[in-house]
């Protein structure tokens, strides 16, 4: 009679696990948190003309047991969330240009400026904060994380305000391995950060993500899927003229510097002339030293 009740009582549990797996799975639950700076909030520094350079999505594929990259999955987010993003900036009234990866690929200085500033972003910004972050939040309101003249050289090259970068991480899985997880499913995990052109500050991070997310959703519409995802994360993206409250917990105002001389066509060549002298020299051996060997 006991084991009788307890076989019902463990068949209830895994029934109601599975139903959760099969709930989660077809509806997306979507989660978000947007930290800004007081000036970029009361849009005493809101900058209009923006460009998004190339996106990075890191995509995984849980098969139940093991996991593999799935690089070519990427590269279609990747676009989708570029088309995402014109889409919805544009809707808010700002001027936004979309850099591809063939526009970057095909002109050997704007590809080095590119990476410079993912370089910069990754190592001075995204590697420093962890989850929960809330002390990084104030550190981005006080406008702690800068992305120096490695910014303000691209936006000086293309002609814009801000620069818009974005990170994707996702982890999709298929309605098998929602079953063997019992009730977990795939997710998805986006950031968003916004650059300013003049100073290379960061003035605002928006970060989001969506749990409910399977393998057959991205590969049948992934530019839905990803602007659904992409809207969430960026649902309070206030206009170029909306003002947004500062709370009281927040620093009311911070000390936002911009070079007294703005770059001129003449600096950013040096500045890209000293980065490509930087690459020839770490790539040349030192006297006496042996080159690499070819593999």
């Amino acid at each position: 009679m006991i084991t009788s009740i307890r076989n019902k009582r463990l068949f209830a549990v895994l029934t109601g696990l599975f139903l959760l797996s099969v709930s989660v799975t077809a509806s997306a639950i979507y989660i978000g948190q947007e930290i800004m700076t007081p000036e970029f909030a009361r849009a005493e520094y809101r900058p209009v003309s923006m460009v998004m350079i190339p996106p990075r999505a890191a995509v995984s594929k849980d098969a139940g047991f093991s996991s593999h990259q799935l690089i070519e999955q990427g590269g279609v987010i990747e676009d989708a969330v570029l088309a995402a993003c014109k889409d919805i900036f544009s809707k808010l009234g700002y001027e936004i240009r979309i850099l591809t990866v063939d526009e970057v690929n095909a002109d050997p200085d704007l590809q080095v400026m590119v990476r410079d500033v993912n370089k910069r972003y990754d190592e001075d910004f995204l590697q420093k904060i962890t989850l929960p972050f809330k002390r990084q939040l104030q550190d981005i309101r006080k406008r702690r994380f800068k992305m120096g003249d490695e910014a303000r050289i691209l936006a000086a090259r293309l002609g814009v305000d801000a620069i818009v970068v974005a990170r994707i991480q996702a982890e999709v899985t298929s309605g098998a391995a929602s079953v063997f997880s019992l009730g977990t499913s795939g997710k998805a995990e986006m950031s968003v950060g916004i650059i300013a052109g003049d100073n290379g500050d960061l003035e605002a991070f928006f970060t989001g993500a969506q749990i409910g997310l399977s393998a057959k959703k991205i590969e049948k519409n992934p530019l839905k899927t990803m602007a659904k995802l992409f809207g969430s994360v960026l649902k309070d993206y206030p206009t170029p003229d909306e003002l947004i409250k500062v709370k009281k917990r927040w620093p009311q105002t911070t000390n936002r510097e911009v070079p007294d001389a703005e770059l001129s066509d003449e600096d950013v060549l040096s500045d890209m002339e000293a980065m490509i002298e930087e690459l020839v020299e770490d790539a040349t051996p030192a006297p006496g030293e042996a080159l690499p060997a070819e593999e």
